[in-house]
């Protein structure tokens, strides 16, 4: 198998794909501020017997927590664990030396998705606030390759996210927050998902719940046949901002099987089995101990972040151990291999994929 390695300059590490061809489905999940700790170690004893912060920690207890991080983490996290692990990859366990961390220095959302997108970090973007941004991104550039024309779309939680894209110039259809749904292909079922999201109390003024995302996403992907599509989950940053550590654990458990759904469903799909490659990371970290429900600037690890891939042109490294640090500004570079396009960043660094035979 021919595979590639993105490197940053040559001085940048090494992540191992395959090549990607003219025929490639490319579906991209981020789970927002999910931190690397859960997902390599399971539920962690300190947060998840305070009281102050889980609900009922014997019950809390009895679903999460178990002798080994092994165990921990499969049972938070149990199709992450069960197939990603051994059909596809995982970066980022900081116990093994397994390293990803973002540019950019403000360790919060908007610019996480937009170094993510954008393949680059620009140090005058610096809020969460729901404004157009001015950098060109590789799902623009998919948008423009006659074989993705119109066939890239976004499903988000957040509000922000759409813009972090641009994604009206770069005509790529979009619905986030409480914003109707943008199926070309409107089913029975997505117009009860309508009404379920219209009814439903909006407990985060700019965020619906995850759920919502899973089901428009799902459906678009079951009869529209995107060939590129984001799905951008939020609860997870949500009940950790509240400070709420078993709602946070039940959200990461939710949003894997949720990510377990998506899979099966596109592998029992012909317009996606064995063509689609799935690409899944977070936009930023978490602080230590105490300091888990915070991130930012001033909270020390919350840069740290991790990708997990799956599917067409992925070997099957499994958990990955003694490498990095990669950046994840270079996951612009890999959606664009992955989808055999070009794309330079404006800032004229262009991660650049090399051949292995």
């Amino acid at each position: 198998m021919r595979r590639i390695i993105l490197i940053l300059l040559s001085v940048l590490p090494m992540l191992v794909l395959a090549k990607g061809n003219k025929d490639n489905r490319l579906i991209v999940i981020t789970i927002d501020g999910l931190r690397w700790q859960e997902v390599f170690q399971g539920a962690e004893e300190n947060i998840l017997t305070d009281s102050k912060q889980v609900r009922d920690v014997k019950q809390c207890r009895e679903t999460y927590w178990r002798a080994t991080p092994e165990e921990r983490r499969e049972a938070l996290m149990p199709f992450t664990w069960s197939t990603i692990a051994k059909k596809g990859l995982l970066i980022g366990n900081r116990n093994v030396n397994s390293i990803m961390h973002l540019a950019n220095k403000t360790n919060i959302s908007y610019p996480g998705y937009s170094e993510m997108m954008t393949g680059m970090a620009d140090e005058a973007i610096t809020s969460n606030n729901p404004v157009n941004n001015p950098h060109r991104n590789v799902l623009e550039a998919a948008n423009e390759d006659p074989r993705y024309k119109g066939e890239v779309i976004m499903y988000g939680s957040w509000k922000s996210t759409r813009f972090a894209i641009h994604n009206e110039q770069a005509g790529i259809p979009a619905s986030v927050s409480y914003e109707p749904n943008i199926a070309k292909k409107q089913t029975p079922q997505l117009k009860l998902v309508d009404r379920m999201l219209e009814g439903m109390p909006r407990y985060w003024q700019s965020e619906h719940f995850d759920a919502f995302t899973f089901a428009y996403a799902l459906e678009a992907l079951k009869n529209d046949h995107p060939k590129v599509m984001w799905i951008s989950f939020g609860d997870c940053d949500e009940w950790a901002h509240a400070r709420k550590y078993d709602l946070y654990l039940d959200a990461a458990k939710g949003t894997d099987a949720f990510i377990r759904d998506i899979y099966e469903a596109c592998e029992s799909d012909k317009f996606y089995k064995g063509k689609t490659t799935y690409l899944i990371t977070c936009d930023h970290g978490r602080g230590f101990g105490n300091e888990w429900g915070s991130h930012g600037s001033s909270t020390k690890g919350s840069e740290a972040t991790w990708i997990m891939l799956l599917g067409k042109g992925i070997d099957a490294l499994g958990e990955t151990k003694e490498c990095g640090p990669f950046q994840t500004q270079q996951i612009a570079a890999t959606i664009a291999s992955i989808l055999g396009i070009d794309f330079t960043p404006d800032s004229g660094i262009k991660l650049l994929p090399i051949e292995v035979k």
